[in-house]
């Protein structure tokens, strides 16, 4: 059986407000890339973005991505951060292959962590399996 490794894949900027944050959405769509924006369901908005980056960069995992999209909230004009601040749900959300790997690692430095924080950011993680329940490898 071939071995698939554990990697890091992405970390995705997440936002649920009660109400349309068109002028955040804007301003996020020019420097990130959008994955969507909606009215969902149950009536809130939501919407979800990563960061654009050369991925040919030796500067790769959520460290990188976290800060990137950091640096672009804090250069959101007045009315973007006012409705930023009224999305119920702010989180980067690092996602991750779980391979074949017995332990994986992925650190995030405090300073990061507290970039996000100090945005009223959480953090998620969402593992992504790379195997089918009968252990063939998923395409």
């Amino acid at each position: 059986m071939t071995t698939i490794e554990s990697r890091y894949l992405n970390t995705d900027f997440d936002l649920k407000s009660e109400s349309a944050f068109d002028t955040l959405r804007a301003e996020l769509a020019e420097r990130c890339l959008e994955l969507h924006y909606q009215g969902g369901e149950d009536g809130h908005h939501h919407a979800s973005y990563e960061s654009k980056h050369d991925y040919e960069s030796s500067e790769t995992g959520a460290e990188f991505d976290i800060l990137r999209i950091v640096e672009v909230l804090k250069s959101l004009s007045d009315q973007a951060k006012s409705e930023l601040q009224g999305c119920y749900l702010r989180e980067f959300n690092i996602g991750f292959d779980c391979g074949d790997t017995w332990g994986f690692g992925h650190s995030v430095p405090q300073e990061v962590i507290a970039e996000a924080a100090d945005l009223g950011c959480s953090l998620a993680v969402t593992l992504y399996p790379t195997r089918h329940p009968d252990g063939k490898p998923r395409e």
